[in-house]
């Protein structure tokens, strides 16, 4: 598969974090503009859903956006000090198997705000069998990497609604990562790393994807998956 270097602005690297705004009050989620949509029939869900891909600049949508967004802001911040932690204090071989957030839990729910439901990174180059993307998220996936081949300007930020039959609706914000240096370690060239990190990867991930990349290039994305807030009672 083709990928693309591009420039990090606006986008979140890992080392770098993309600036943001404060969240701003938004009406209830009941008039969107929508400009582009999928129903998938195959992949690893074939259920008859319908992922549709909203402005992000729409005020309908503006507090699951700058909720979501900032919730990643927060997850990347992490990646970035987890690895550089990590990789001052382990050889790469054996910090393989402990970075990359596997234990991230999940913020807690504060009354009146949306509610994170899911996080989760995934790419269409896979290293971790249990980042597989689903429907919705390969539907996010081509469409950066669609855009990357046309040499478009990618989207700092995807909000997608998914429907499906007799759930409730679903709301996700995706935001494109690119590869840093330090991703280089453990998602470079083979040939350049460390000893036993190469073998490590293959004991741990035998059908690794996730390999011969190189800084400032599209990685994939990092995803969460938001409950909208339910209003306070009066007391």
């Amino acid at each position: 598969m083709n990928v693309k270097k591009y420039s990090a602005l606006g986008f979140l690297l890992v080392g770098v974090l993309a600036a943001q705004t404060p969240p701003a009050p938004a009406p209830a989620l009941d008039k969107v503009t929508y400009f582009d949509s999928e129903t998938v029939g195959t992949g690893p869900r074939p259920d008859g859903a319908v992922y549709t891909f909203i402005d992000s600049a729409d005020p309908a949508v503006a507090e699951i956006a700058q909720f979501g967004y900032k919730t990643i802001d927060r997850v990347g911040g992490q990646l970035v000090s987890e690895v550089t932690r990590e990789l001052a204090t382990k050889e790469p071989r054996l910090a393989v198997s402990v970075m990359h957030l596997k234990r991230l839990e999940l913020p807690k729910p504060v009354a009146g705000q949306p509610s994170v439901t899911a996080i989760r990174r995934t790419s269409l180059l896979i290293r971790n069998p249990a980042n597989t993307p689903d429907g919705a998220d390969q539907a996010a996936l081509n469409k950066i990497h669609k855009q990357l081949m046309a040499d478009q300007s990618v989207d700092k930020m995807l909000v997608q609604k998914i429907e499906q039959p007799g759930k409730p609706v679903e709301w996700r914000v995706y935001r494109p990562i690119a590869s840093s240096q330090s991703c280089l370690a453990c998602h470079g060239d083979p040939k350049t790393f460390q000893p036993g990190v190469k073998e490590a990867l293959d004991q741990q991930y035998p059908e690794d994807k996730a390999l011969d990349y190189a800084a400032q290039e599209w990685r994939g994305v990092i995803r969460v998956s938001i409950a909208p807030a339910v209003p306070v009672a009066k007391k």
